[in-house]
């Protein structure tokens, strides 16, 4: 069988152009993890490498072992001294092989990701969630790639992209029912379908809501069922109920191949745990942000120094148009400025203000720069009915702004981008003849990033692809 495997193995790969292939997908994947340190590495990149390519296995797995059939291949497989079983065998190692070479192909970028901020919870999760979902795809694709036997692969392959879809969609399907209190309905069985839910829920994370099973026994022996029941039913049809050319199944292996297919289907319906009353674990150290993606409204702003007030403003996420963001470990020399409800032509008689930043930002406010605040005020004048309203409820037109050089140094990050940390600005004013003290607690946040993590990413992305480019060279001068 190991030497079946071998040649199996080869042929994959023999093609003039099968390395350029491989590049092209690994320079894809490269591409996509370097530029996805521009903003959350795990939201972005993490859902498509560890979850939507290694779906696609799914038809691959459907592809090639139809792909025999179709090429008349498998009749020398019924004829020659070859035991059938060592070469099915064989074949599946093949596709296991492929699904591990992409495993360990991304595992360098996750490196890069681990040595710059560690290990977070949901990318450990994904680490594992990512094998098991290569191991249900080759499961579930090569049982679809035995079930059709004709001259051509595109029904094996086109189904397997029709259940890589329904398999895929199930999961935020699933995410969304929970997250509205909908998981134990009729609705959140028919999400156990696919095995990716399964695993997940026994896993114990999620990618969006707060709720996991708080039980997991059935989820994993309905995540088990789907593995062994695909190979074992596929390895039986193909070894029992097939010929060389048709089907040979008699009655009663037809009642078994229907049955084995409806178990796979209803049994993870039917049992699967969905008992979703425990909170789930915190993906990463990122801190909640109410409000993060408004824009305009706030209270707070964020200039270069001495830089004029913005027209337009004011965002929750007070950088969100500079690029790049602040780095990581740096100080970096801004301007806030805080917008006060009350009017230019009031006189504020006292303003106490304290600037802190959270979950790890460093804000250091010059020693005396708010001393004599109160004679370095600007104004700034607001479109009718746009401006904030002051103590007696109306739109202050013209009113106060306050600048206050700060340096930001973000430090002890959870992601390599769109790392978003709070900054909280509290301040205290009177206005003259007012006995009232006025009190501002705004928030608001600022985006920061790992400084040498692009370089990095497109580094280590680079290096397999160029491998593969130079092994489709060498092949290409040794069969032309």
């Amino acid at each position: 069988m190991l030497t079946l495997y071998r040649e199996e193995l080869r042929a994959v790969m023999r093609g003039r152009f099968a390395w350029m292939g491989v590049a092209i997908v690994l320079l894809g994947l490269g591409g996509l993890a370097a530029v996805a340190t521009q903003d959350s590495w795990l939201d972005g990149y993490g859902t498509i490498g560890y979850f939507l390519a290694p779906v696609c296995f799914l038809p691959l797995a459907a592809g090639m072992i139809a792909s025999p059939r179709a090429n008349r291949f498998v009749e020398s497989v019924f004829t020659a001294p070859v035991d059938r079983q060592d070469w099915f065998v064989a074949r599946i190692l093949v596709i296991l092989t492929l699904a591990g070479a992409y495993y360990l192909a991304i595992a360098p970028l996750a490196a890069v990701y681990v040595a710059n901020v560690g290990m977070p919870f949901l990318l450990n999760r994904y680490l594992v969630w990512t094998p098991g979902i290569l191991l249900v795809c080759v499961a579930v694709g090569t049982l679809i790639g035995v079930l059709f036997i004709g001259r051509s692969v595109a029904p094996p392959v086109a189904t397997g992209v029709g259940v890589m879809l329904v398999y895929a969609v199930l999961v935020p399907l699933q995410e969304l029912l929970v997250t509205r209190g909908y998981g134990a309905t009729a609705t959140g069985h028919v999400a156990l379908i696919s095995p990716l839910v399964l695993l997940k829920n026994g896993l114990g994370f999620t990618l969006a809501t707060s709720a996991i099973p708080a039980s997991t026994i059935m989820t994993w022996i309905c995540l088990c069922l789907i593995v062994v029941g695909s190979f074992g039913l596929a390895a039986w049809i193909f070894l029992r109920a097939q010929g060389v050319e048709s089907w040979e199944a008699s009655p009663g292996q037809r009642l078994v191949i229907t049955l084995g297919l409806a178990a796979l289907v209803l049994v993870p319906a039917l049992f699967g745990d969905t008992n979703y009353n425990k909170d789930a674990p915190p993906q990463s150290n990122a801190p909640d942000i109410p409000g993060l993606f408004l824009r305009g409204g706030g209270t707070l702003a964020l200039v270069n120094p001495n830089g004029p007030v913005p027209t337009v403003c004011c965002d929750t996420l007070l950088n969100r148009d500079q690029w790049p963001s602040l780095p990581v470990g740096q100080a970096t020399r801004q301007d806030l400025l805080l917008f006060l409800p009350v009017d230019s032509k009031q006189r504020l008689t006292r303003l106490e203000i304290q600037v802190k930043g959270q979950s790890g930002l460093d804000v250091q406010v010059p020693l005396g720069a708010l001393f004599n605040i109160l004679q370095n005020l600007e104004t700034r004048t607001y479109p009718p009915g746009i401006g904030p309203a002051d103590a007696s409820g109306h739109h202050v037109e013209t009113g106060w702004v306050v600048r206050i050089p700060i340096s930001l140094i973000p430090d002890q990050p959870w992601d390599i981008g769109g790392i978003r940390y709070p900054i909280d600005v509290n301040a205290t004013y009177v206005v003259d003849g007012s006995p009232q003290t006025n009190t501002i607690n705004a928030r608001a946040a600022v985006e920061a990033h790992v400084p040498n993590a692009l370089a990095e990413m497109a580094g280590i992305g680079a290096v397999l692809p160029l491998l593969c480019l130079l092994a489709m060279l060498t092949r290409w001068r040794r069969t032309r």
